[in-house]
């Protein structure tokens, strides 16, 4: 290899060293995410078929006011991130003219946990008792 073309190259290399170097020393140090578990599962409708666009919740039994909340995809699916650590979650899901439907799942440390939940049609009202007779 020729003397002259290597020197040029080690150059450029060391320079480039250099200001890597200073970049990461200057910037901030990226913080790493808290850890976190994971709640998923499948919403179903009373037939067990997929339900999309339901709406899930979940929260702490020990912190109610702090929700999460998801909505299902084309197959029913969800997932909701909770930070991690031995907790009670109450998870529901709810969509229009469907019963709500509402289970509890233990999480331990940073595990995934499932709940499914089956939604039941809404009963429609007996219309002919509210009606009048029209003899």
């Amino acid at each position: 290899m020729n003397m002259s073309i290597a020197l040029p190259r080690r150059a450029c290399l060391v320079a480039a060293l250099a200001v890597l170097t200073a970049q990461s020393k200057s910037a901030p140090a990226q913080e790493r995410p808290s850890e976190q578990a994971l709640l998923f599962g499948t919403v179903f409708r009373g037939s067990y078929l997929a339900l999309e666009g339901a709406r899930v919740v979940a929260y702490n039994e020990a912190r109610p006011k702090k929700k999460y909340r998801a909505i299902t995809n084309y197959r029913g699916e969800y997932r909701i991130r909770v930070p991690a650590g031995d907790a009670t979650y109450v998870i529901s899901a709810s969509a229009p003219k469907f019963v709500q439907s509402q289970r509890t799942v233990q999480v331990y440390g940073i595990e995934k946990s499932t709940a499914n939940l089956i939604l039941e049609p809404r009963k429609k009202a007996d219309r002919s008792k509210k009606r009048p007779s029209s003899q």
